[in-house]
């Protein structure tokens, strides 16, 4: 590997971590000063559009809960269930009243991610 290539790396690795610690600064102030609904539109910002329609957000504690609308069918209940499983969520199956929930603060791979 030359050294323009090992340069270029470097200034990668260090991009990627300038913009991880300006993340994790901006999470902090929002964890502290944002509102309750500011937290769920972050947390249903993480569906896509045609998903997203298809849920109901609400923050209850320290979780914001997600509520189908309607019956989603196996396709979009799968995608939805591996979004929150990726943010540190969970389904609860509780017959009418299931629903997935993700919490508010949850641990990541390398450090906190605060909604």
């Amino acid at each position: 590997m030359s050294q323009e290539d090992q340069d270029l790396i470097q200034l990668l690795i260090d991009i990627r971590n300038a913009h991880t610690v300006m993340a994790e600064a901006i999470n902090a102030y929002l964890e502290a000063k944002a509102p309750p609904e500011i937290k769920v539109e972050r947390i249903s910002m993480l569906f896509p559009e045609d998903l997203r329609a298809l849920l109901r957000f609400e923050e209850k504690g320290k979780w914001v809960i997600i509520q189908p609308r309607q019956f989603l069918g196996s396709e979009n209940f799968a995608k939805i269930a591996t979004i929150v499983k990726e943010n540190k969520g969970q389904y609860v199956s509780a017959g009418k009243a299931s629903h997935f929930r993700i919490p508010k603060r949850a641990k990541g791979d390398g450090g906190t991610t605060n909604f």
